[in-house]
Protein backbone atom coordinates (compact mmCIF):
# COMPACT_ATOMS: atom_id res chain seq x y z
CA UNK A 1 0.00 0.00 0.00
CA UNK A 2 2.92 2.40 0.52
CA UNK A 3 3.85 2.74 -3.21
CA UNK A 4 0.35 3.91 -4.43
CA UNK A 5 0.20 6.39 -1.55
CA UNK A 6 3.57 7.87 -2.56
CA UNK A 7 2.46 8.22 -6.21
CA UNK A 8 -0.81 9.86 -5.14
CA UNK A 9 1.03 12.32 -2.91
CA UNK A 10 3.42 13.20 -5.81
CA UNK A 11 0.53 13.84 -8.21
CA UNK A 12 -1.24 16.01 -5.64
CA UNK A 13 1.96 17.96 -5.05
CA UNK A 14 2.38 18.59 -8.79
CA UNK A 15 -1.24 19.68 -9.12
CA UNK A 16 -0.89 22.04 -6.20
CA UNK A 17 2.33 23.43 -7.71
CA UNK A 18 0.61 24.19 -11.03
CA UNK A 19 -2.50 25.52 -9.32
CA UNK A 20 -0.44 27.63 -6.95
CA UNK A 21 1.92 28.98 -9.61
CA UNK A 22 1.49 32.66 -10.28
CA UNK A 23 1.99 34.68 -13.41
CA UNK A 24 4.89 37.16 -13.28
CA UNK A 25 3.53 40.47 -12.09
CA UNK A 26 4.48 42.47 -15.21
CA UNK A 27 4.06 39.73 -17.84
CA UNK A 28 1.48 41.62 -19.90
CA UNK A 29 3.70 44.72 -19.91
CA UNK A 30 6.20 42.81 -22.06
CA UNK A 31 3.57 42.06 -24.70
CA UNK A 32 3.49 44.18 -27.87
CA UNK A 33 0.86 44.72 -30.51
CA UNK A 34 2.71 45.16 -33.81
CA UNK A 35 1.68 46.80 -37.08
CA UNK A 36 4.00 46.60 -40.06
CA UNK A 37 3.88 48.99 -43.03
CA UNK A 38 4.70 49.01 -46.74
CA UNK A 39 7.10 51.43 -48.41
CA UNK A 40 4.32 53.96 -49.00
CA UNK A 41 3.21 53.90 -45.35
CA UNK A 42 0.17 51.66 -45.75
CA UNK A 43 -0.50 48.99 -43.09
CA UNK A 44 0.86 45.63 -44.16
CA UNK A 45 0.04 43.20 -41.33
CA UNK A 46 -0.87 43.13 -37.64
CA UNK A 47 0.32 40.72 -34.98
CA UNK A 48 2.13 40.31 -31.68
CA UNK A 49 5.56 40.15 -30.12
CA UNK A 50 7.22 40.64 -26.75
CA UNK A 51 10.29 42.15 -25.13
CA UNK A 52 13.06 39.72 -24.18
CA UNK A 53 15.61 42.22 -22.82
CA UNK A 54 15.32 45.37 -20.78
CA UNK A 55 17.34 47.16 -23.50
CA UNK A 56 14.40 46.80 -25.87
CA UNK A 57 15.10 43.64 -27.88
CA UNK A 58 11.97 41.75 -28.87
CA UNK A 59 10.73 38.65 -30.69
CA UNK A 60 7.91 38.12 -33.16
CA UNK A 61 7.05 36.01 -36.21
CA UNK A 62 8.91 36.39 -39.49
CA UNK A 63 5.64 36.37 -41.45
CA UNK A 64 4.58 39.59 -39.75
CA UNK A 65 7.77 41.40 -40.80
CA UNK A 66 8.26 40.02 -44.30
CA UNK A 67 8.06 42.85 -46.84
CA UNK A 68 7.87 45.49 -44.09
CA UNK A 69 9.60 48.87 -44.32
CA UNK A 70 8.51 49.93 -40.85
CA UNK A 71 7.13 48.29 -37.71
CA UNK A 72 5.19 50.19 -35.04
CA UNK A 73 4.82 48.62 -31.60
CA UNK A 74 2.23 49.41 -28.96
CA UNK A 75 2.58 48.25 -25.37
CA UNK A 76 -0.09 47.54 -22.73
CA UNK A 77 -0.42 51.22 -21.81
CA UNK A 78 -0.71 52.39 -25.40
CA UNK A 79 2.82 53.73 -25.62
CA UNK A 80 4.29 53.40 -29.08
CA UNK A 81 7.72 52.25 -30.11
CA UNK A 82 9.48 51.51 -33.40
CA UNK A 83 11.57 48.57 -34.58
CA UNK A 84 14.92 50.19 -35.34
CA UNK A 85 17.11 47.23 -36.34
CA UNK A 86 16.53 43.61 -37.37
CA UNK A 87 18.93 41.45 -35.37
CA UNK A 88 18.17 38.14 -37.07
CA UNK A 89 15.44 36.26 -38.91
CA UNK A 90 14.54 32.75 -39.96
CA UNK A 91 11.77 32.24 -42.50
CA UNK A 92 11.65 28.44 -42.10
CA UNK A 93 10.90 28.57 -38.37
CA UNK A 94 8.98 31.86 -38.62
CA UNK A 95 10.84 33.95 -36.09
CA UNK A 96 12.44 37.38 -36.06
CA UNK A 97 14.52 39.16 -33.43
CA UNK A 98 14.67 42.95 -33.49
CA UNK A 99 15.83 46.01 -31.57
CA UNK A 100 13.43 48.80 -30.67
CA UNK A 101 13.87 52.41 -29.59
CA UNK A 102 12.67 51.48 -26.09
CA UNK A 103 15.69 51.62 -23.75
CA UNK A 104 13.92 50.62 -20.51
CA UNK A 105 11.63 47.77 -21.44
CA UNK A 106 9.73 45.41 -19.16
CA UNK A 107 10.99 42.08 -20.47
CA UNK A 108 10.00 38.50 -19.87
CA UNK A 109 12.72 36.38 -18.29
CA UNK A 110 13.93 33.61 -20.63
CA UNK A 111 13.52 30.01 -19.47
CA UNK A 112 16.65 27.89 -19.36
CA UNK A 113 14.82 24.58 -18.89
CA UNK A 114 12.73 22.90 -21.59
CA UNK A 115 9.06 22.08 -21.21
CA UNK A 116 8.20 18.40 -21.39
CA UNK A 117 5.23 16.49 -22.71
CA UNK A 118 2.35 16.87 -20.22
CA UNK A 119 3.66 20.15 -18.81
CA UNK A 120 1.25 23.05 -18.54
CA UNK A 121 1.99 26.70 -19.23
CA UNK A 122 0.23 29.90 -20.16
CA UNK A 123 0.02 32.06 -23.24
CA UNK A 124 0.17 35.77 -22.43
CA UNK A 125 -2.78 37.26 -24.28
CA UNK A 126 -3.33 40.82 -25.48
CA UNK A 127 -6.00 42.90 -23.76
CA UNK A 128 -6.41 40.30 -21.04
CA UNK A 129 -5.02 39.96 -17.54
CA UNK A 130 -6.00 36.29 -17.56
CA UNK A 131 -3.53 34.08 -19.45
CA UNK A 132 -4.64 31.24 -21.67
CA UNK A 133 -3.99 27.78 -20.19
CA UNK A 134 -2.04 25.60 -22.57
CA UNK A 135 -0.47 22.16 -22.24
CA UNK A 136 2.33 20.45 -24.18
CA UNK A 137 0.89 17.41 -25.96
CA UNK A 138 4.14 16.53 -27.78
CA UNK A 139 7.28 18.01 -29.29
CA UNK A 140 9.72 17.32 -32.10
CA UNK A 141 13.44 18.06 -31.99
CA UNK A 142 15.21 20.63 -34.15
CA UNK A 143 18.83 19.89 -33.28
CA UNK A 144 18.84 20.59 -29.53
CA UNK A 145 15.69 22.73 -29.64
CA UNK A 146 12.03 21.84 -29.58
CA UNK A 147 8.96 22.49 -31.66
CA UNK A 148 5.96 22.08 -29.37
CA UNK A 149 2.46 20.87 -30.20
CA UNK A 150 -0.05 22.60 -27.91
CA UNK A 151 -3.35 21.43 -26.43
CA UNK A 152 -5.32 24.65 -26.91
CA UNK A 153 -6.25 25.44 -30.52
CA UNK A 154 -7.16 29.00 -29.50
CA UNK A 155 -3.42 29.69 -29.63
CA UNK A 156 -3.69 29.74 -33.44
CA UNK A 157 -4.88 33.33 -33.25
CA UNK A 158 -2.01 34.42 -30.99
CA UNK A 159 1.07 34.01 -33.21
CA UNK A 160 3.95 36.02 -31.78
CA UNK A 161 2.73 35.82 -28.18
CA UNK A 162 4.90 34.13 -25.54
CA UNK A 163 4.28 30.74 -23.95
CA UNK A 164 5.50 30.92 -20.34
CA UNK A 165 6.13 28.08 -17.91
CA UNK A 166 4.82 27.79 -14.35
CA UNK A 167 7.72 29.95 -13.16
CA UNK A 168 6.52 32.74 -15.42
CA UNK A 169 9.50 32.48 -17.77
CA UNK A 170 9.17 32.67 -21.57
CA UNK A 171 9.74 29.22 -22.98
CA UNK A 172 8.38 29.40 -26.55
CA UNK A 173 7.02 31.67 -29.29
CA UNK A 174 3.49 30.87 -30.47
CA UNK A 175 3.35 30.05 -34.19
CA UNK A 176 0.57 30.73 -36.65
CA UNK A 177 -1.86 27.89 -37.32
CA UNK A 178 -1.77 26.04 -40.63
CA UNK A 179 -4.96 27.21 -42.34
CA UNK A 180 -8.09 28.88 -40.94
CA UNK A 181 -9.64 25.68 -39.62
CA UNK A 182 -6.52 24.25 -38.05
CA UNK A 183 -7.23 22.39 -34.80
CA UNK A 184 -3.57 22.12 -33.83
CA UNK A 185 -1.40 24.87 -32.37
CA UNK A 186 2.39 25.05 -32.22
CA UNK A 187 5.16 26.95 -30.47
CA UNK A 188 8.87 27.37 -31.21
CA UNK A 189 11.47 26.86 -28.46
CA UNK A 190 12.57 30.26 -27.11
CA UNK A 191 16.18 29.04 -27.29
CA UNK A 192 15.99 29.54 -31.05
CA UNK A 193 16.21 33.29 -30.44
CA UNK A 194 19.82 32.89 -29.31
CA UNK A 195 20.74 31.76 -32.84
CA UNK A 196 19.34 34.89 -34.45
CA UNK A 197 22.14 37.35 -35.07
CA UNK A 198 23.76 39.02 -38.04
CA UNK A 199 27.12 37.96 -39.45
CA UNK A 200 29.32 39.02 -42.33
CA UNK A 201 27.28 36.90 -44.72
CA UNK A 202 23.93 38.30 -43.56
CA UNK A 203 23.96 40.82 -46.39
CA UNK A 204 23.26 37.89 -48.71
CA UNK A 205 20.59 36.18 -46.57
CA UNK A 206 17.25 35.94 -48.34
CA UNK A 207 15.18 36.10 -45.15
CA UNK A 208 16.88 39.24 -43.86
CA UNK A 209 16.79 40.92 -47.25
CA UNK A 210 13.04 40.39 -47.52
CA UNK A 211 12.62 42.72 -44.52
CA UNK A 212 13.33 46.33 -45.45
CA UNK A 213 14.01 47.62 -41.95
CA UNK A 214 17.73 48.36 -41.28
CA UNK A 215 19.75 45.44 -39.96
CA UNK A 216 21.84 45.32 -36.81
CA UNK A 217 25.58 45.37 -37.43
CA UNK A 218 27.45 42.16 -36.48
CA UNK A 219 29.12 42.43 -33.08
CA UNK A 220 32.52 41.23 -34.34
CA UNK A 221 34.68 43.80 -36.18
CA UNK A 222 35.84 41.39 -38.89
CA UNK A 223 32.25 40.25 -39.48
CA UNK A 224 31.06 43.86 -39.56
CA UNK A 225 33.68 44.71 -42.20
CA UNK A 226 32.54 41.80 -44.33
CA UNK A 227 28.90 42.80 -43.89
CA UNK A 228 29.30 46.38 -45.13
CA UNK A 229 31.44 45.16 -48.03
CA UNK A 230 28.93 42.53 -49.18
CA UNK A 231 26.05 44.91 -48.57
CA UNK A 232 27.12 46.99 -51.58
CA UNK A 233 26.41 43.99 -53.82
CA UNK A 234 23.32 42.53 -52.18
CA UNK A 235 21.25 45.29 -50.62
CA UNK A 236 18.82 47.02 -52.95
CA UNK A 237 17.55 49.53 -50.41
CA UNK A 238 19.91 52.49 -50.10
CA UNK A 239 18.54 53.51 -46.69
CA UNK A 240 19.47 50.12 -45.24
CA UNK A 241 23.00 50.41 -46.60
CA UNK A 242 23.46 54.00 -45.46
CA UNK A 243 22.25 53.02 -41.98
CA UNK A 244 24.73 50.13 -41.88
CA UNK A 245 27.58 52.49 -42.82
CA UNK A 246 26.53 55.00 -40.17
CA UNK A 247 26.33 52.23 -37.56
CA UNK A 248 29.79 50.98 -38.50
CA UNK A 249 31.41 54.41 -38.28
CA UNK A 250 29.70 55.12 -34.98
CA UNK A 251 30.71 51.75 -33.51
CA UNK A 252 34.25 51.72 -34.95
CA UNK A 253 35.18 55.41 -35.42
CA UNK A 254 38.89 54.65 -35.88
CA UNK A 255 38.37 51.97 -38.53
CA UNK A 256 39.04 53.07 -42.10
CA UNK A 257 36.68 50.53 -43.73
CA UNK A 258 33.48 52.46 -42.98
CA UNK A 259 34.80 55.76 -44.32
CA UNK A 260 36.21 54.07 -47.42
CA UNK A 261 32.89 52.39 -48.17
CA UNK A 262 31.06 55.68 -47.59
CA UNK A 263 33.42 57.57 -49.92
CA UNK A 264 32.96 54.98 -52.65
CA UNK A 265 29.20 54.77 -52.16
CA UNK A 266 28.49 58.49 -52.35
CA UNK A 267 30.88 58.99 -55.25
CA UNK A 268 29.05 56.25 -57.17
CA UNK A 269 25.88 58.32 -56.76
CA UNK A 270 27.60 61.45 -58.02
CA UNK A 271 27.51 63.00 -54.54
CA UNK A 272 31.19 63.93 -54.57
CA UNK A 273 30.78 66.53 -51.84
CA UNK A 274 29.50 63.80 -49.48
CA UNK A 275 32.38 61.53 -50.45
CA UNK A 276 34.85 64.31 -49.73
CA UNK A 277 33.16 65.00 -46.41
CA UNK A 278 33.77 61.41 -45.31
CA UNK A 279 37.34 61.60 -46.62
CA UNK A 280 37.98 64.65 -44.43
CA UNK A 281 36.35 63.00 -41.41
CA UNK A 282 38.47 59.90 -41.88
CA UNK A 283 41.73 61.85 -41.81
CA UNK A 284 40.72 63.24 -38.40
CA UNK A 285 39.44 59.94 -37.00
CA UNK A 286 41.67 57.19 -38.40
CA UNK A 287 45.20 56.70 -37.08
CA UNK A 288 46.54 54.65 -40.00
CA UNK A 289 45.81 56.93 -42.95
CA UNK A 290 47.59 55.00 -45.72
CA UNK A 291 44.49 53.03 -46.74
CA UNK A 292 42.43 56.22 -46.85
CA UNK A 293 44.87 57.90 -49.26
CA UNK A 294 45.15 54.71 -51.34
CA UNK A 295 41.39 54.26 -51.69
CA UNK A 296 40.90 57.94 -52.45
CA UNK A 297 43.51 57.65 -55.19
CA UNK A 298 41.75 54.63 -56.69
CA UNK A 299 38.39 56.37 -56.48
CA UNK A 300 39.57 59.49 -58.29
CA UNK A 301 41.55 57.42 -60.81
CA UNK A 302 38.48 55.32 -61.72
CA UNK A 303 36.36 58.46 -62.13
CA UNK A 304 38.91 59.96 -64.51
CA UNK A 305 38.81 56.81 -66.63
CA UNK A 306 35.12 57.44 -67.33
CA UNK A 307 34.38 59.32 -70.56
CA UNK A 308 31.46 61.27 -69.12
CA UNK A 309 33.19 62.34 -65.90
CA UNK A 310 33.21 66.09 -65.33
CA UNK A 311 36.08 66.86 -62.97
CA UNK A 312 34.90 67.78 -59.48
CA UNK A 313 37.10 70.43 -57.84
CA UNK A 314 40.65 69.02 -57.91
CA UNK A 315 39.60 65.40 -58.38
CA UNK A 316 41.85 64.94 -61.40
CA UNK A 317 44.66 62.49 -62.17
CA UNK A 318 47.24 64.75 -60.51
CA UNK A 319 45.23 64.53 -57.27
CA UNK A 320 45.00 60.74 -57.70
CA UNK A 321 48.79 60.61 -58.08
CA UNK A 322 49.28 62.75 -54.99
CA UNK A 323 47.00 60.54 -52.90
CA UNK A 324 48.92 57.44 -54.03
CA UNK A 325 52.20 59.14 -53.11
CA UNK A 326 50.76 60.10 -49.71
CA UNK A 327 49.71 56.51 -49.11
CA UNK A 328 53.25 55.30 -49.86
CA UNK A 329 54.71 57.99 -47.59
CA UNK A 330 52.47 56.76 -44.76
CA UNK A 331 53.33 53.12 -45.37
CA UNK A 332 55.89 52.01 -47.96
CA UNK A 333 53.89 49.15 -49.48
CA UNK A 334 54.45 48.00 -53.10
CA UNK A 335 50.67 48.02 -53.56
CA UNK A 336 50.67 51.79 -53.15
CA UNK A 337 53.57 52.08 -55.61
CA UNK A 338 51.52 50.13 -58.13
CA UNK A 339 48.71 52.67 -57.80
CA UNK A 340 51.23 55.49 -58.18
CA UNK A 341 52.56 53.93 -61.38
CA UNK A 342 49.04 53.53 -62.79
CA UNK A 343 48.40 57.22 -62.19
CA UNK A 344 51.70 58.22 -63.81
CA UNK A 345 50.86 56.12 -66.85
CA UNK A 346 47.39 57.68 -67.12
CA UNK A 347 49.07 61.11 -66.97
CA UNK A 348 51.34 60.00 -69.84
CA UNK A 349 54.39 60.28 -67.62
CA UNK A 350 55.63 57.07 -69.17
CA UNK A 351 59.27 57.23 -68.09
CA UNK A 352 58.19 57.87 -64.48
CA UNK A 353 55.65 55.05 -64.72
CA UNK A 354 58.36 52.66 -65.99
CA UNK A 355 60.63 53.55 -63.08
CA UNK A 356 57.82 53.07 -60.56
CA UNK A 357 56.67 49.78 -62.10
CA UNK A 358 60.26 48.56 -61.94
CA UNK A 359 60.32 49.39 -58.23
CA UNK A 360 57.22 47.20 -57.87
CA UNK A 361 58.94 44.50 -59.93
CA UNK A 362 61.82 44.50 -57.46
CA UNK A 363 59.39 43.73 -54.62
CA UNK A 364 57.70 40.53 -53.48
CA UNK A 365 54.42 41.49 -55.19
CA UNK A 366 55.83 41.51 -58.71
CA UNK A 367 53.69 39.64 -61.20
CA UNK A 368 53.25 39.09 -64.93
CA UNK A 369 50.90 42.07 -64.91
CA UNK A 370 53.46 44.47 -63.38
CA UNK A 371 56.17 43.44 -65.85
CA UNK A 372 53.74 43.82 -68.77
CA UNK A 373 52.80 47.27 -67.49
CA UNK A 374 56.50 48.17 -67.38
CA UNK A 375 56.85 46.93 -70.98
CA UNK A 376 54.00 49.14 -72.21
CA UNK A 377 55.41 52.12 -70.29
CA UNK A 378 58.84 51.53 -71.81
CA UNK A 379 57.35 51.38 -75.30
CA UNK A 380 55.34 54.58 -74.80
CA UNK A 381 58.46 56.30 -73.41
CA UNK A 382 60.34 55.41 -76.62
CA UNK A 383 62.78 53.04 -74.96
CA UNK A 384 64.74 50.44 -76.93
CA UNK A 385 63.28 47.12 -78.05
CA UNK A 386 65.57 45.07 -75.82
CA UNK A 387 64.19 46.74 -72.70
CA UNK A 388 60.61 46.18 -73.81
CA UNK A 389 61.17 42.56 -74.77
CA UNK A 390 63.04 41.81 -71.54
CA UNK A 391 60.00 43.03 -69.58
CA UNK A 392 57.70 40.76 -71.59
CA UNK A 393 60.14 37.86 -71.16
CA UNK A 394 59.95 38.37 -67.39
CA UNK A 395 56.15 38.51 -67.52
CA UNK A 396 56.05 35.15 -69.31
CA UNK A 397 58.57 33.54 -66.95
CA UNK A 398 56.46 34.56 -63.96
CA UNK A 399 53.44 32.77 -65.38
CA UNK A 400 55.06 29.48 -64.38
CA UNK A 401 56.71 26.55 -66.09
CA UNK A 402 53.44 25.12 -67.43
CA UNK A 403 51.91 27.35 -70.12
CA UNK A 404 48.37 28.45 -69.36
CA UNK A 405 45.74 30.97 -70.43
CA UNK A 406 47.56 33.76 -68.57
CA UNK A 407 50.81 32.87 -70.32
CA UNK A 408 49.08 33.22 -73.68
CA UNK A 409 48.15 36.85 -72.92
CA UNK A 410 51.79 37.86 -72.61
CA UNK A 411 52.94 35.57 -75.42
CA UNK A 412 50.54 37.42 -77.70
CA UNK A 413 51.95 40.76 -76.59
CA UNK A 414 55.50 39.56 -77.17
CA UNK A 415 54.55 38.15 -80.58
CA UNK A 416 53.22 41.55 -81.67
CA UNK A 417 56.42 43.28 -80.53
CA UNK A 418 58.74 40.72 -82.11
CA UNK A 419 56.80 41.12 -85.35
CA UNK A 420 57.10 44.89 -85.07
CA UNK A 421 60.87 44.66 -84.56
CA UNK A 422 61.36 42.39 -87.57
CA UNK A 423 62.02 39.19 -85.61
CA UNK A 424 59.38 37.34 -87.61
CA UNK A 425 60.25 33.71 -86.96
CA UNK A 426 60.33 34.29 -83.20
CA UNK A 427 57.02 36.13 -83.45
CA UNK A 428 55.51 33.29 -85.50
CA UNK A 429 56.65 30.83 -82.83
CA UNK A 430 54.87 32.85 -80.11
CA UNK A 431 51.69 33.08 -82.20
CA UNK A 432 51.73 29.32 -82.67
CA UNK A 433 52.21 28.73 -78.95
CA UNK A 434 49.20 30.95 -78.21
CA UNK A 435 47.09 28.78 -80.53
CA UNK A 436 48.43 25.60 -78.94
CA UNK A 437 47.55 26.86 -75.45
CA UNK A 438 44.11 28.27 -76.13
CA UNK A 439 42.96 25.93 -78.88
CA UNK A 440 41.88 26.92 -82.39
CA UNK A 441 38.18 27.08 -81.53
CA UNK A 442 38.77 29.62 -78.76
CA UNK A 443 40.50 32.22 -80.93
CA UNK A 444 38.92 34.83 -83.19
CA UNK A 445 39.35 35.68 -86.86
CA UNK A 446 41.56 38.70 -86.21
CA UNK A 447 44.07 36.51 -84.36
CA UNK A 448 44.42 34.18 -87.36
CA UNK A 449 44.65 37.12 -89.76
CA UNK A 450 47.53 38.68 -87.77
CA UNK A 451 49.16 35.26 -87.43
CA UNK A 452 48.90 34.73 -91.19
CA UNK A 453 50.55 38.08 -91.92
CA UNK A 454 53.38 37.25 -89.50
CA UNK A 455 53.79 33.78 -91.08
CA UNK A 456 54.08 35.44 -94.47
CA UNK A 457 56.82 37.79 -93.24
CA UNK A 458 58.59 34.77 -91.72
CA UNK A 459 58.27 33.02 -95.15
CA UNK A 460 56.13 30.27 -93.61
CA UNK A 461 53.80 30.36 -96.61
CA UNK A 462 51.97 27.08 -96.08
CA UNK A 463 51.14 28.00 -92.50
CA UNK A 464 50.11 31.49 -93.60
CA UNK A 465 47.58 29.96 -96.02
CA UNK A 466 46.28 27.64 -93.32
CA UNK A 467 45.82 30.54 -90.92
CA UNK A 468 43.97 32.77 -93.37
CA UNK A 469 41.65 29.86 -94.10
CA UNK A 470 40.90 29.68 -90.36
CA UNK A 471 40.11 33.40 -90.32
CA UNK A 472 37.75 32.96 -93.28
CA UNK A 473 36.03 30.01 -91.62
CA UNK A 474 34.99 32.41 -88.88
CA UNK A 475 34.22 35.41 -91.12
CA UNK A 476 33.78 34.16 -94.70
CA UNK A 477 32.65 37.46 -96.24
CA UNK A 478 35.53 39.63 -95.14
CA UNK A 479 37.10 41.34 -98.16
CA UNK A 480 40.54 41.80 -96.59
CA UNK A 481 40.75 38.17 -95.55
CA UNK A 482 39.74 36.98 -99.02
CA UNK A 483 42.41 39.15 -100.69
CA UNK A 484 45.01 37.79 -98.28
CA UNK A 485 43.93 34.26 -99.19
CA UNK A 486 44.37 35.08 -102.89
CA UNK A 487 47.90 36.34 -102.19
CA UNK A 488 48.67 33.32 -99.99
CA UNK A 489 47.56 30.95 -102.78
CA UNK A 490 49.70 32.95 -105.24
CA UNK A 491 52.78 32.61 -103.01
CA UNK A 492 52.19 28.85 -102.80
CA UNK A 493 51.96 28.62 -106.57
CA UNK A 494 48.25 27.78 -106.51
CA UNK A 495 47.38 30.26 -109.26
CA UNK A 496 43.90 29.00 -110.14
CA UNK A 497 42.96 29.08 -106.46
CA UNK A 498 44.45 32.58 -106.20
CA UNK A 499 42.30 33.81 -109.12
CA UNK A 500 39.21 32.17 -107.65
CA UNK A 501 39.83 33.87 -104.27
CA UNK A 502 40.41 37.24 -105.97
CA UNK A 503 37.12 36.89 -107.87
CA UNK A 504 35.30 36.07 -104.61
CA UNK A 505 36.85 39.15 -103.03
CA UNK A 506 35.53 41.29 -105.90
CA UNK A 507 32.04 39.94 -105.32
CA UNK A 508 32.32 41.32 -101.79
CA UNK A 509 33.87 44.61 -102.95
CA UNK A 510 33.69 45.24 -106.71
CA UNK A 511 35.98 48.27 -106.35
CA UNK A 512 38.74 46.40 -104.53
CA UNK A 513 42.12 47.38 -105.98
CA UNK A 514 43.96 44.73 -103.97
CA UNK A 515 41.78 41.97 -105.42
CA UNK A 516 42.51 43.09 -109.00
CA UNK A 517 46.22 43.20 -108.18
CA UNK A 518 46.16 39.65 -106.80
CA UNK A 519 44.24 38.51 -109.88
CA UNK A 520 46.82 40.18 -112.15
CA UNK A 521 49.76 38.62 -110.26
CA UNK A 522 48.29 35.12 -110.62
CA UNK A 523 47.60 35.61 -114.33
CA UNK A 524 51.15 36.86 -114.85
CA UNK A 525 52.55 33.67 -113.29
CA UNK A 526 50.34 31.64 -115.62
CA UNK A 527 51.83 33.46 -118.64
CA UNK A 528 48.59 35.33 -119.38
CA UNK A 529 50.36 38.63 -119.92
CA UNK A 530 47.52 40.61 -121.51
CA UNK A 531 44.99 39.53 -118.93
CA UNK A 532 47.46 40.25 -116.16
CA UNK A 533 48.09 43.77 -117.50
CA UNK A 534 44.35 44.38 -117.75
CA UNK A 535 43.75 43.50 -114.08
CA UNK A 536 46.81 45.43 -112.91
CA UNK A 537 45.66 48.45 -114.88
CA UNK A 538 42.31 48.23 -113.14
CA UNK A 539 44.12 48.05 -109.80
CA UNK A 540 46.06 51.21 -110.78
CA UNK A 541 42.83 52.93 -111.77
CA UNK A 542 41.36 52.13 -108.38
CA UNK A 543 44.41 53.65 -106.62
CA UNK A 544 46.82 50.79 -105.92
CA UNK A 545 50.30 52.38 -105.49
CA UNK A 546 52.22 49.23 -106.59
CA UNK A 547 50.26 48.43 -109.73
CA UNK A 548 52.33 50.55 -112.13
CA UNK A 549 55.63 49.05 -111.00
CA UNK A 550 54.18 45.56 -111.42
CA UNK A 551 52.95 46.42 -114.92
CA UNK A 552 56.40 47.78 -115.87
CA UNK A 553 58.03 44.63 -114.58
CA UNK A 554 55.63 42.43 -116.50
CA UNK A 555 56.08 44.36 -119.75
CA UNK A 556 59.86 44.11 -119.44
CA UNK A 557 59.78 40.34 -119.47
Amino acid sequence: MKRPIIVLISLLAFALTVQGAKMPKNATKALLRITTFTSDGKPLKEGYGFFITSEGEALSTFDLFKGAYKAELTDEKGKKWTATRICGANSLYNIVRFQTNCTKAVALPIATEKMEQGHTGWVICPNSKTPLDCGITSFSLIDSMRYYTLSNQACNQLAGCPLVNTQGMATALIQAGVGKDSTTAFALDIAFASLLHTSGMSAAETALNSIYIPKALPNDLAQARTYIFLATQNLQDSIIYETALADFMQTYPEESAGYIQAMTYWASKGRFEKAEEYYTQSLDAVKEKADIHYEMSKLIYRLNMLKNYSVYKDWNLERALQEASDAYTCHALPLFLMQKADCEFALRKYADAFTTYQAVNASDVSSPKTFAAAAISAEMAGMDSLTILSMLDSAIVRCGATPNATTSIYLLQRAAHLDKYGRYKEAARDYQQVEDIRGTSHLNDNFFYMKSLCDTRARLYARALNDIDKALSIRPNDYGYMVEKALAEWRMGNYDEAIYAAQKALKINPQGADAYKAWGLACGEQGKKEEALKHLAKAKELGDPQAQALMDSLQGK
